[in-house]
């Protein structure tokens, strides 16, 4: 038996090791075996540092030996779900035992006796930190929730037209990748797999989706079982069962069309705003996660947003002595795009030379923003429309004739020298003429279109519902329906029937 904070490189089995937690407010242990007491009768619930909860089985007493010695914990907890041994540095000290971790060895004090192990060797002076860190890497992949989102229009810069979302159950960090088809999702899953369980050292075990075709195909399903990873298909119709990712598409594109809008970039930008709102989404609290960002608490460290700046705002890069002449101007203006996910820099948008820069140092201008020219008219009134990521209602996606090279370039099919004053004017005419389309809530709405003005006034002032209680009573549906809601009031006892108070006025009917 061991009394240790750490295991070091699985050198003792889980099993037989007993972690010191500042945070455990009672002894925990999973093995029924090491319990020389145990009523089995007491039943109850701990609630985990991730919002779950488990069942305690019983609570009693266990021996332990050390250096010969028997040592009895009482008051321990049997939870069969646990997955290691805790000793509640809080219950401890309750009892009158002082605790000493110095010079890698922690020991255990109580009167004249002393409960120590001087093997073991602590990764941090912080038995709580230790346990944080410990808890997460059993959490973190557990499960992992997937949903697609599109066909997106207008498709991107390089013919995207799908999100597939990616989000980890525990820390509720998500990731992205952008899909011309969603034929692809089976390559973009195992991507995504291979760099989060090279980035954790852990295995995905939970694969959680919806029933899209993308999501239930033989190869997918096949590589799954091979891999060991258990699959959760929500309900024909019920995407609230798969809600973390639902909710955070819908909040995704919300942020991405406010973005765009807002300093009115092209709509062929999305990709570039959703990998924005993704990561400053992984920067920001959640609910779902108390005192930490996911970013936190997938990493365990503290992420900083001192480099944010407006999507969208000027930039004006540095050019390098290397790059120019003593003529040349010293800096670029561009448009901020985000950042590098490559480099320790921003990524951006340089609209004269249509290329993607990627650059440290910038001056910012937040307030302002760029002026498109007309070759970005038709991107810029287009409105941001995404599917359900079924794949069956496809038809009419607009095909961009700006396409995004490899390499970051984006082709110029457009003739330069229009101004932008008569740009501007052509988007409002585009604007003006623009067909738009009911929302599919005004499907049964009648609008009047195509009426002539005196069929429209009469409509709104012919009606053939009575005016006066008399015209009504003299109908016999009327009567019936009248007859109906006086039952139902009284059924309900919505009113209470009295008598007339002394000294008050019956309010005489209005004529």
């Amino acid at each position: 038996m061991l009394l240790m904070s750490y295991v070091e490189l699985y050198k003792a089995k889980r099993e037989d090791a007993w972690f010191l937690d500042s945070g455990c407010s009672n002894h925990m242990c999973n093995d029924q075996t090491m319990f020389n007491e145990l009523d089995e009768k007491f039943r109850h619930s701990v609630k985990l540092g991730n919002n779950t909860k488990m069942d305690m089985m019983g609570k009693g007493s266990v021996k332990l030996l050390l250096d010969g010695v028997n040592h009895v914990v009482v008051e321990v907890y049997y939870i069969l779900e646990l997955r290691n041994n805790l000793l509640s540095i809080g219950q401890l000290q309750e009892r009158g035992l002082a605790i000493l971790i110095k010079g890698g060895m922690c020991e255990i004090f109580h009167l004249e006796k002393v409960l120590s192990d001087k093997n073991s060797k602590l990764v941090s002076p912080l038995a709580s930190e230790i346990w944080a860190s410990e808890l997460q890497g059993f959490e973190n992949l557990v499960v992992q929730e997937h949903d697609i989102c599109g066909p997106i229009t207008p498709s991107s810069n390089s013919n995207k037209r799908y999100i597939l979302l990616f989000i980890d159950d525990y820390s509720r960090k998500a990731w992205v990748y952008f899909l011309v088809e969603n034929s692809k999702t089976l390559n973009s899953f195992k991507a995504f797999k291979t760099m989060v369980e090279k980035e954790t050292g852990l295995f995905v075990k939970c694969f959680r989706t919806d029933r899209g075709g993308e999501f239930n195909s033989n190869e997918l399903n096949d590589f799954c079982k091979q891999s060991g990873i258990k699959r959760q298909l929500t309900t024909a119709y019920t995407p609230q069962q798969n809600g973390v990712a639902e909710r955070k598409n819908r909040t995704m594109m919300n942020m991405v069309r406010s973005m765009l809008s807002n300093k009115n970039i092209p709509k062929t930008f999305w990709p570039e705003a959703v990998n924005w709102t993704i990561y400053v989404l992984n920067r920001c609290p959640t609910l779902a996660v108390k005192n930490v960002t996911p970013e936190k608490a997938w990493s365990g460290v503290k992420p900083s947003v001192d480099h944010f700046w407006v999507f969208g705002c000027i930039a004006h890069v540095h050019v390098p002595e290397e790059m120019r002449t003593k003529l040349d101007n010293r800096s670029i203006t561009c448009v901020i795009l985000g950042v590098s996910e490559e480099s320790k820099g921003y990524m951006l948008f340089d609209p004269i030379a249509k290329r993607v820069v990627v650059s440290r140092d910038i001056i910012f201008e937040e307030e302002k923003q760029w002026d498109w020219d007309v070759s970005y008219e038709e991107q810029m009134v287009a409105d941001l429309e995404w599917g359900d990521g079924d794949g069956e209602n496809e038809k009419g996606v607009s095909e961009n004739e700006n396409r995004e090279n490899t390499d970051g370039e984006v082709e110029e099919t457009h003739d330069k020298g229009v101004g932008s004053s008569e740009g501007e004017e052509r988007v409002r005419e585009l604007r003006q003429s623009r067909d738009r389309q009911p929302p599919t809530w005004m499907g049964d709405y009648v609008s009047g279109e195509g009426l002539f003005k005196d069929e429209i006034h009469i409509t709104l002032v012919e009606s053939t519902d009575p005016l006066y209680f008399e015209e009504a009573v003299k109908n016999a549906n009327w009567r019936l329906a009248m007859n109906n809601e006086i039952k139902s009031i009284e059924k309900n006892q919505t009113w209470t029937l009295t008598k007339l108070p002394t000294g008050a006025k019956k309010k005489k009917k209005e004529e």
